[in-house]
């Protein structure tokens, strides 16, 4: 049986990198069997300058990554087409653009705490383009 799949941005696996008793968590290693989770090469990078910028002084963090990334059996895809990321920036910035094409091209769901993701407008798209884009509370109950 096919697995839903679920792109999760950066902001879900920092948030469970920061924290075992969260959402993020929660979802990474728990429902890892029912879901197949997705990032790309761009939220990787986005991960590794944030842990780089605000967390330097735990080196630990990047080795918890790829540990948590292996334990939530997550798939790294390829970038989007730059052409299709161009097009997103007509509904959301350039920053977040990459990752709404690779959610939109491969999954069902975006997981996220990104505030620019979870506007009404941007769901609404999402929603007319097959995808759902929702928090770590919201799938949970969903």
């Amino acid at each position: 049986m096919l697995k839903n799949r679920v792109f999760v941005d950066s902001s879900i696996l920092i948030a469970a990198l920061l924290s075992s008793r969260g959402g993020s968590f929660y979802i990474l290693t728990q429902l890892k069997d029912e879901f197949q989770f997705q990032i790309n090469d761009y939220t990787l990078e986005e991960i590794f300058k944030v842990l780089d910028k605000k967390f330097y002084s735990q080196k630990k963090l990047k080795n918890y990554l790829f540990l948590l990334l292996g334990l939530a059996k997550i798939e790294v895809l390829s970038n989007p087409p730059k052409v299709l990321v161009k097009r997103l920036t007509k509904v959301i910035n350039k920053e977040d653009a990459p990752i709404l094409a690779s959610a939109l091209a491969n999954s069902n769901y975006l997981l996220t705490l990104d505030k620019d993701f979870l506007n009404e407008k941007l769901r609404n798209f999402a929603r007319e383009n097959s995808i759902l884009i929702l928090t770590p509370k919201e799938f949970i109950l969903n």
